[in-house]
């Protein structure tokens, strides 16, 4: 059987818990979503760097894959599937500190104590790195515990750091007990380490409180396949705004990505006021930020899918600005010569918001199922292909 498919049928199994009836009706679900697919459409508004792109994708060596987005993203469903389906991974790219409530990477296991979890969507600090999460160290038991579920356990480690004096602030130990120490010369700024050879699963230990971790990147000296992602629950496309920019265009330059996805819309559609001007240009902002340290990237935009909302008589209806996120989107990947997927257009080809409920693809509110972000992953790649002109 096609593996493609079986990604697509075990979230369906969790749904209806009837294997045998799954069986019984295989030939049919996958012709409906063989249909679905065929209906996938990228609009490549003079893209550049394809080609590149197009001998990563078929080599499937050394592709490196970025996506910042909201809670579509942010549970690693959608960029599950994608490496599914594109790759076996072979390192991690960049990773959170500690992951928020609901967010997550399947490729790793955190566990610590005495840490808290500073969000910028939620928690008032001023001084985020890039991605917005931060691991404070409440005292000296603080302790994170990271592992890797990938084959290979040695990797090349950065870690974005802040320490609150001169002083080595967090002790490294991995599993072949190389120790090393992390302090700063500048305190109160965050930094990118040097590059560090290490064994996993590693320990990071707190020697002081008020210590900081903005993140990890992990990955190898040559040939990384990597889809990792900074998704945000109730992230807007302007969240970047609230990350210290000197500390974000040095995380943007650590790994030289192939293609890079913004996906953003929902929760700017589902704001009272759209301003429609300051949308673009902090948008645009953006996208020219993340070309000028990758210069060789794709850039792929994802339209929102149909933003749904209670209205005041706690009926659904589609958001009062939707449509004009939507196409502001789509006008800014004209503009800034992106690719664009109309994730909204692809749910209204294939049966309409209220099919996809009924399917168990969609919830009833702006968000799809873990299978309806399952076939939404396989759907974007399929458009991809179709665009660099690649059969698989």
């Amino acid at each position: 059987m096609n593996r493609l498919f079986l990604l697509f049928f075990f979230p369906f199994l969790i749904y209806c818990k009837q294997v045998s009836l799954f069986e019984q009706n295989l030939e049919k679900y996958e012709t409906k979503y063989i249909k679905m697919l065929k209906k996938a459409e990228i609009y490549n508004f003079n893209s550049q760097n394809l080609d590149l792109l197009r001998q990563k994708i078929l080599l499937k060596k050394d592709l490196r894959i970025k996506i910042f987005g909201d809670s579509h993203i942010a549970a690693d469903i959608f960029s599950s599937e994608l490496r599914n389906i594109i790759f076996k991974p072979n390192a991690i790219g960049f990773v959170y500190p500690i992951f928020p409530n609901y967010h997550r990477n399947i490729l790793t296991k955190i566990e610590s104590k005495h840490f808290e979890v500073l969000n910028s969507l939620r928690n008032p600090y001023i001084n985020y790195p890039m991605g917005g999460v931060i691991a404070r160290a409440k005292n000296t038991q603080a302790l994170i515990t990271l592992d890797l579920l990938l084959e290979n356990k040695k990797f090349i480690v950065r870690f974005v750091v802040k320490t609150p004096n001169e002083l080595a602030t967090f002790e490294v130990i991995d599993s072949n007990y190389k120790k090393i120490h992390l302090s700063s010369k500048n305190p109160e700024t965050w930094y990118l380490s040097k590059e560090y050879e290490l064994q996993f699963p590693i320990t990071i230990k707190s020697l002081m409180r008020n210590g900081m971790l903005g993140g990890y990147f992990i990955y190898n000296k040559e040939d990384n396949n990597i889809i990792d992602h900074m998704g945000i629950n109730g992230a807007r496309s302007d969240l970047w705004l609230k990350w210290n920019q000197d500390i974000f265009d040095q995380e943007l330059q650590a790994i030289q990505y192939d293609l890079v996805i913004l996906s953003y819309g929902s929760n700017d559609a589902i704001s009272e006021k759209f301003e429609y001007d300051t949308f673009m240009h902090n948008y645009k902002v953006l996208i020219r930020k993340i070309r000028k340290y990758n210069p060789n990237t794709t850039i792929l935009l994802i339209g929102p899918p149909t933003v749904v909302a209670k209205n005041k008589s706690k009926n659904y209806e589609i958001t009062p600005n939707f449509l004009q996120v939507k196409n502001a989107i789509k006008e800014l990947a004209k503009s800034e010569n992106t690719l664009f997927f109309d994730l909204d257009e692809f749910i209204e080809k294939t049966g309409k918001k209220q099919k996809w409920i009924e399917e168990k693809l969609s919830k009833k509110d702006v968000h799809l199922t873990p299978l309806g972000y399952r076939i939404s992953a396989n759907a974007v790649y399929k458009a991809l292909l179709n665009t660099l002109k690649i059969k698989e």
